[in-house]
Parts: structure tokens; C-alpha cells; sequence
């Protein structure tokens, strides 16, 4: 212990002595350790949040394409205002769906599906206080069943089904912890907030966080409302068409070419009135497009690649000037051999300063990094207090400079223990 504080004073000592060489390596290490801090920490929270859980499943769930026969068709049937055939014939096709034996349930969703940009929000209030990006899911009773979501205390699909209904909130366990602080909510009421009108809801089930994709959090907290077919007044085909239809496959079920053999099977029955299933498309080549061409990737690859490419400059830069200040010391580290230090010896002093200059350049940068983290100019890592965030990327951040540092070092001091101590005298 005594030896290794003895070391480190001693090297102290050093780089005191040749303070006004190594203030610009200090600066220098001190603005990389910052940069390469930011970088980390958004890497860190991308990755955890990346990998948090979505809330619902997409594995054997298919997607069906309706389309609306043009109005200029020889067989367009028009249909007086208010009147209930397009409904009926939007059942019939999805009734048509539900019939198949290979199909395990089927679902409505309105601007409610995962992988989208396009969903509703509502504004939601407890006491005084009043969230009004909350996603609004309006759907049918089989959602849950197709997605595989369950409550937040383990309820089944099935469950959370029967309890769907217009009147009732179903919220996700999230924004019950944001109003109230817990999850065990069921009985409690919420105001939504409308445009005209405030409505007290009763919350009758609670399930467990859902979001819209991997990449980010956009309308974190959900609400889950029956989808209203009745409503004041028959829906029309138009109304209609804003209508997903997603239907979850039963286990057991071939999906290789599953679609082909879908639509070969019910094409013909896939028809009513203006109203026709064109193809089925599954939720993982749904998830894969959304995910490849979101806003969200492609901006982050853009960030990533600017990164890397700071990344090198920054390599470049570190291995540029403690190669130059290894091969300005080559008389030094020669004239310690010819006093009787072993290369191995020297090698070590040196790679051990060069790590030495990098900590003591890292206590101001932490505390210029610990202000960003705390002003939140840089995001936090989902489910990490400020406090791991900052611990996490201020270690992965002095591990990698380390590695390079010693990358940057090595080389050169090797060569310089390769000198003969006389030599090294001469160039003393």
C-alpha cells in the first residue's frame, strides 16, 4: 500500500515538474472525457431503452388490408346516409376471419396498433394534476388476447377483455403510478378532459406498460376504451376504413406461407358489400419495416455515425499526442534504464503517468457532466436513477480512453526501452 502511494506521489511529482507540457494534455483529456461522457450516456440509454419491454406480443399476430371498392366501379353499391349495411358488412368480413380454424382471435383497433405513427392522444387528470399526452387505445375486446397483454398484477387477456367497456378506464401501470404512486388503483376515478365536457372514469384494471415501439417512448401512458360500433349514429364506410383488423394465429399453426394459404382459402370469402380483404401481412415484417425506416432509427443512425466519426478523431487525436510526448521523453525513459530501472520497469511508469494524467483530467470533467446530467440536457436511462446513469457512462467512458491511452502508449515506450542506456546518455 505504502509503495503504491509512493508511486503515485512520486508521478505526481513528475507531471508537476513538467506542468506547462502537460496542461494542454490535460485540457485536451479533459474535453474528450466530456464529449466521449455524452456519447456514452446516450448510447447507454438508447441501448436500456431499446430493450425495456414493449408490453405486448407480436408473434403469430397478422394484420389484414381492407380496401374500399372506388366509387366509379360498375359494382359500387351506394348505400343511403345512416344506413347500417357498411357496418354489417364490415362484420360479416371479420366474422369471416374469426371463422377460420386457424385463427385464435380477432381484434378492432382505431389508430391503436403498435409500429405506427399514427395513434390519438387524450388529456387525463387526477386531483390537480393533468397528463395530456396519454395514448388513447380504442379498440374491441379481443385486443388484449391478439397482443398477449396482460395486467400489471398478472391478470390474463381474457380478463382485461370483459372488463373493456366505454364508460371505464383501463390505464397502463405507469400513468397509475404517476397519479397516484402505486398501481393498485381499481375503484380510484380519473377525469378525462375533453374539449367541451370533463368525465369522471372509473379505473377498473390496470395493465402493465405499453409503448409503441422500441426506439422511444412517444405517449408513454395508455388508456384502453371499448371501440364504439354503435355510437349516435351508424358508422359509414368511410368511418370504417380508420379500422384495423388484427387477428393472433392459434399455436401449432405452419406460418411458412401461411398468407398464401390464407388468402387461397378465403379470398372469396373475404368480400362484402364495397368492402374486400386485398392481402394478410405479419406483425414481425410489420415491426421490422417500422422499426428500418421510423423517424427514431433513422435520426439515430445519423447520431451514431457522427459518433464514430468523432469517435476516430478523437482516437487519433489522444494516440497523436501521447505517442509525441512518449518519443519526446525517449532520452528520459532510456537515461532510468542506465540507472538501473528494468524495462519493464519503465514501461509501466510510463503507461501508469499517462493513466494518472487521464484521472486527474477526469475530476472537472465529472463535475461539468454531472450538471448536464442534472439539468437534464442529456436524457436519463429509463429506469436508472441520475445517480447509476452517471456512475455507468463516467466508468465505460474511462475505461475506453484508458484502453486508448495505453494503445498509445505502449508502442512507443517499448521502443524506447529498446535503446542502449548509452545512447540514451548522448541524447541527454
Amino acid at each position: 500500500m505504502r509503495g503504491e502511494a509512493f508511486m503515485i506521489g512520486h508521478l505526481l511529482k513528475i507531471i508537476r515538474a513538467q506542468f506547462q507540457s502537460n496542461l494542454w494534455l490535460l485540457l485536451e483529456l479533459l474535453v474528450v472525457f466530456v464529449a466521449l461522457w455524452v456519447m456514452a450516456d446516450y448510447f447507454i440509454a438508447q441501448y436500456v431503452l431499446y430493450h425495456q419491454p414493449v408490453g405486448f406480443k407480436t408473434d403469430r399476430v397478422y394484420q389484414a388490408t381492407i380496401a374500399l371498392r372506388s366509387t366509379d366501379s360498375p359494382n359500387f353499391v351506394a348505400y343511403p346516409e345512416g344506413s347500417e349495411e357498411p357496418q354489417r358488412n364490415f362484420d360479416r368480413i371479420v366474422d369471416q376471419i374469426r371463422q377460420h380454424p386457424d385463427v385464435e382471435a380477432v381484434a378492432l383497433a382505431a389508430y391503436s396498433l403498435p409500429y405506427t405513427t399514427s395513434s390519438s392522444s387524450w388529456g387525463l387528470s387526477h386531483d390537480s394534476l393533468k397528463i395530456w399526452n396519454v395514448r388513447l387505445y380504442e379498440v374491441s375486446r379481443d385486443y388484449f388476447r391478439v397482443f398477449g397483454i396482460h395486467m400489471c398484477t398478472g391478470g390474463s387477456p381474457d380478463q382485461l377483455g370483459r372488463l373493456l367497456s366505454t364508460s371505464d378506464e383501463i390505464i397502463s401501470s405507469d400513468l397509475a403510478e404517476r397519479f397516484f404512486g402505486r398501481t393498485d388503483v381499481v375503484g380510484e376515478q380519473v377525469i378525462r378532459s375533453g374539449d367541451e365536457d370533463t368525465i369522471p372514469r372509473r379505473i377498473v384494471a390496470v395493465t402493465e406498460p405499453v409503448r409503441n415501439d422500441e426506439y422511444h417512448i412517444r405517449l408513454p401512458y395508455a388508456r384502453f376504451v371499448q371501440l364504439d360500433a354503435s355510437g349516435d349514429k351508424p358508422q359509414s364506410e368511410e368511418d370504417l376504413m380508420r379500422w384495423d383488423v388484427v387477428f393472433r394465429v392459434r399455436t401449432g399453426v405452419r406460418l411458412l406461407g401461411f398468407e398464401d394459404r390464407f388468402m387461397s382459402e378465403m379470398r372469396s370469402r373475404l368480400q362484402s358489400g364495397n368492402f374486400r380483404v386485398t392481402g394478410i401481412q405479419d406483425y414481425g415484417t410489420i415491426r421490422a419495416r417500422f422499426l428500418e425506416n421510423s423517424s427514431e432509427a433513422s435520426g439515430q443512425r445519423v447520431i451514431t455515425s457522427v459518433m464514430l466519426f468523432l469517435l476516430v478523431n478523437v482516437f487519433l487525436a489522444i494516440v497523436g499526442s501521447f505517442w509525441f510526448r512518449v518519443k519526446r521523453r525517449r532520452a528520459e525513459l532510456g537515461l532510468r534504464m542506465a540507472m538501473g530501472a528494468s524495462r519493464r520497469g519503465v514501461l509501466g511508469f510510463t503507461i501508469a503517468e499517462s493513466l494518472l494524467l487521464l484521472t486527474l483530467a477526469m475530476l472537472p470533467a465529472l463535475l461539468i457532466c454531472g450538471n448536464l446530467l442534472y439539468a437534464e440536457v442529456i436524457p436519463l436511462v429509463v429506469g436508472w436513477t441520475k445517480g447509476t446513469s452517471f456512475l455507468v457512462a463516467s466508468l465505460l467512458t474511462w475505461l475506453t480512453l484508458a484502453l486508448v491511452i495505453v494503445a498509445a502508449v505502449w508502442y512507443p515506450a517499448w521502443r524506447a526501452t529498446r535503446i542502449m542506456p548509452a545512447e540514451a546518455l548522448r541524447e541527454e
